[in-house]
């Protein structure tokens, strides 16, 4: 049976993820949790991520769950602190390098698929509880809920922690990243799902996207000029093909991380913890 859906589509969020671990030498590869008075500084980064890890996995029914699918991994740091609570797990990411850091980091004690979610065929009813980490705005709506349906027993949970669109995108620039939140919980509900708990914690993650916009508009645009800058003393003609195909581009990216400061993000995007319960 040939595959249903290619990785060329989150080809990009994946080298951007790579990018991050590798560059910034930060395990999550998510939002972080911000406490009051906690300053949105890349030093405080880990520490919030941790804070992220630990209000997530607070959502995990005590009772009932002990095989978890981990789908969008990471590098396996949700993975290695439910490892710590002695859950049995399999681990799903479409790109090679992220399962890879995903065995390192928990020692091989996990099943993994390199695949994406919407491709993955396997024994229903296997999961009590499948987990998305800022994963599930890559997978669509009713897709994802069809495939949840089929891995989880009767009973099983999702929870997902990711950011969701809830309002119309009424200006240029902004991210189209994220599902409408309303259309999310109404074709949970009308696939058999009850969302049992809903926590709002865009005011703790919203910090981030200062780190995130300082760190690109301050500092790797910067390094794009500079390189810009080089090729049109050193290499003139090669220079002139460069800003052909690419100038319009950079600008455009820009302009468009220009606009992802926190309170844009609040204003356009809602970041929610969802537990959702498959009726039986």
């Amino acid at each position: 049976m040939g595959k249903k859906h290619s990785h060329s589509k989150t080809y990009y969020n994946d080298i951007a993820l790579k990018l991050a671990h590798r560059v910034l030498g930060i395990e999550h590869l998510h939002y972080g949790y911000f406490l009051p008075g906690q300053k949105a500084v890349l030093e405080n980064l880990p520490r919030a991520q941790a804070q992220y890890v630990k209000n997530l996995l607070s959502f995990i029914p005590k009772k009932g769950i002990k095989h978890i699918f981990d789908v969008g991994c990471g590098t396996g740091g949700v993975a290695t602190e439910l490892l710590k609570k002695k859950m049995q797990l399999t681990c799903l990411a479409p790109d090679p390098y992220l399962i890879t850091k995903t065995k390192e980091n928990t020692k091989n004690r996990v099943e993994t698929i390199t695949d994406l979610y919407e491709n993955v065929e396997g024994p229903s009813g296997l999961y009590d509880m499948i987990l998305m980490s800022e994963s599930c705005q890559y997978v669509k709506i009713k897709e994802g809920w069809e495939q949840h349906s089929k891995f989880l027993r009767p009973g099983g949970y999702v929870l997902i922690a990711d950011f969701f669109r809830i309002r119309e995108l009424d200006q240029p620039y902004l991210s189209k990243s994220g599902h409408p939140l309303k259309e999310f919980i109404e074709t949970a509900e009308n696939l058999g799902f009850s969302l049992i708990k809903k926590q709002d914690i865009t005011k703790f993650v919203a910090p981030t996207m200062t780190i995130y916009q300082n760190l690109i508009t301050g500092k790797i645009f910067p390094v794009i000029e500079a390189i810009f800058e080089f090729t049109a003393r050193k290499f003139p003609r090669f220079y002139k093909i460069m800003r052909k195909f690419l100038k319009n581009k950079v600008l455009f990216l820009k302009t468009k991380y220009e606009n992802q400061g926190p309170d844009i993000f609040k204003k356009y995007k809602s970041y929610q913890v969802l537990l959702f319960q498959k009726k039986s």
